[in-house]
């Protein structure tokens, strides 16, 4: 067991040992794996190998099966920092977006570029947001005129407004994609979005949301929508609708659209 007062070689090598029985690997295989000698990986799970490199730590990570949390600590116990972007792994791993979404008590979802929904926690499939037939959140928030005031309150100015900017922005910084012109098209069939869009000409700089007024009898009365973007995994981010109160939750369950 890791606790917090054990030195951070010693973390690392329970940490390490823990990896291998899970999957049923000894040193010496590990240090067959790695080309190293099993000295060298002795080493290495000791901790006694300063900076070991991205190469050799992304290996473990593949060898010991390690979701994006586990990987994250194996980093940060070995060279104290977090890991570069996995450039190369599917970013639909669904076990990867699980154990992002497993620390999340309030309503959380994780989105590609697009903002398509690829994972959310048993707390956000609960809200009306998640029942009404769209994978999208921009759509869900933007083009829902039933969650209008009604859960999203203050909608305009707290919730259109927001998402309105990082679409404009999205639009122009890939004008090549075609998500960002679908939403736009979509926007201009809807008075009520048409007017909000036409106030941000107007104003351009208008003051941030900081919370926003969430009409829901457990996580309301109002929210704060974060957003947080793991670096190892490019694109995405997770979006959370964290209480002003703390709640009491029961432990989330994820699904995957």
């Amino acid at each position: 067991m890791i606790t917090a007062t054990m030195p951070r070689h010693r973390e690392l090598q329970t940490f390490l040992q823990r990896c291998r029985d899970r999957v049923g690997i000894s040193q010496k295989t590990m240090a067959e794996r790695l080309h190293l000698s099993p000295r060298g990986y002795w080493n290495l799970e000791q901790g006694r190998i300063r900076n070991p490199s991205t190469e050799i730590l992304d290996e473990l990570a593949v060898i010991l099966k390690l979701g994006a949390r586990e990987r994250w600590t194996l980093y940060m116990l070995a060279v104290r920092h977090d890991p570069p972007p996995l450039r190369s792994a599917p970013l639909e791993d669904a076990s990867a977006f699980a154990e992002l979404l497993a620390v999340q008590r309030c309503p959380a979802v994780v989105v590609d570029p697009a903002w398509q929904i690829v994972a959310s926690n048993g707390a956000y499939r609960k809200l009306p947001l998640a029942d009404v037939g769209q994978d999208s959140f921009m759509r869900q928030v933007l083009l829902t005129p039933q969650v209008r005031d009604t859960l999203l309150g203050d909608w305009d100015d707290a919730w259109a407004a927001p998402l309105l900017g990082e679409l404009r922005t999205a639009s122009e910084v890939h004008p090549d994609a075609d998500w960002p012109k679908y939403l736009l098209r979509a926007i201009t069939r809807d008075e009520r979005l048409r007017r909000v869009w036409r106030r941000m000409d107007a104003h351009p700089l208008a003051d941030a949301v900081i919370t926003r007024p969430f009409c829901h009898p457990a996580w309301g009365p109002r929210v704060t929508v974060v957003e947080t973007v793991p670096r190892y995994l490019t694109g995405h981010k997770i979006i959370s609708l964290v209480p002003l109160e703390p709640q009491q939750a029961t432990p989330p369950t994820v699904d995957h659209p």
